[in-house]
């Protein structure tokens, strides 16, 4: 995947540096839907926080798919072929709570992923009005990760907060079919994401999210997943 990674990146920059050459044409591709997500590591860690609960509570949502979007620049260089790079994000969390008479206590999980990298498309089936293409992106990953406990016991209230990052690569291909006006298109996209995860570290302090159970193992945000969007291009003439 690594290696994949960089061709993938050195062939985007070879195309790059024709676009004055081969093509006059580009714009903005805006995306927006839902992504799926594995995070194993996240679901195992709630549930091992659930069971230090001194009451049997319950989870209540597990990193479901949620919101996905991205915004892409790209190039049309050849009739067939769109390069570019943009911004993509992604959330999701999980909660685990109980609540009775005398007080509650709750533990959510929040998670964001921040991605910023290159962009291909090459389009196998076209038309003046319809295009089916596929694309690849290879992206810089940077995840976010809040853990937040609390209780209230009579009225009194009491927490935690810890925060934590990681840096890692990804990499999604899939397809895009896309309706053509004048000035713009609309379409969707599918398309299947990997991610090549790195440690969560503590924000403050640098010291890596372990293991509770194994404190020789560092856990990991994993973002792989399947993603679909409602995709709208603006075109322009650079």
């Amino acid at each position: 995947m690594r290696k994949i990674s960089i061709y993938f990146t050195a062939l985007t920059m070879m195309l790059l540096s024709a676009q004055n050459t081969f093509g006059q044409r580009g714009g903005m591709m805006f995306a927006i839907g839902g992504a799926s997500n594995r995070m194993d590591d996240m679901k195992y860690l709630q549930k091992y926080i659930l069971s230090t609960y001194p009451v049997d509570g319950k989870i209540t949502s597990s990193f479901p798919p949620f919101t996905s979007l991205s915004i892409t620049m790209f190039k049309q260089l050849y009739d067939q072929i769109r390069i570019g790079g943009g911004y993509s994000y992604s959330t999701t969390g999980g909660k685990s709570s109980y609540a009775d008479y005398s007080g509650s206590i709750s533990t959510e999980i929040s998670a964001t992923s921040h991605r910023l990298g290159a962009y291909l498309s090459y389009s196998m089936l076209g038309g003046d009005h319809f295009d089916l293409s596929l694309y690849g992106r290879v992206d810089a990953n940077l995840t976010s990760m809040t853990i937040q406990s609390s209780y209230t016991i009579l009225n009194y209230l009491n927490g935690i907060s810890n925060q934590y990052r990681s840096i890692s690569p990804v990499g999604s291909v899939g397809t895009e079919l896309i309706y053509k006006f004048k000035d713009f298109s609309l379409g969707m996209d599918a398309g299947y994401l990997v991610d090549l995860t790195s440690d969560l570290k503590d924000t403050n302090d640098g010291d890596p999210l372990l293991d509770p159970n194994d404190r020789e193992t560092v856990l990991t945000s994993d973002w792989t997943g399947w993603q679909v969007h409602i995709t709208a291009l603006i075109w322009l003439k650079f």
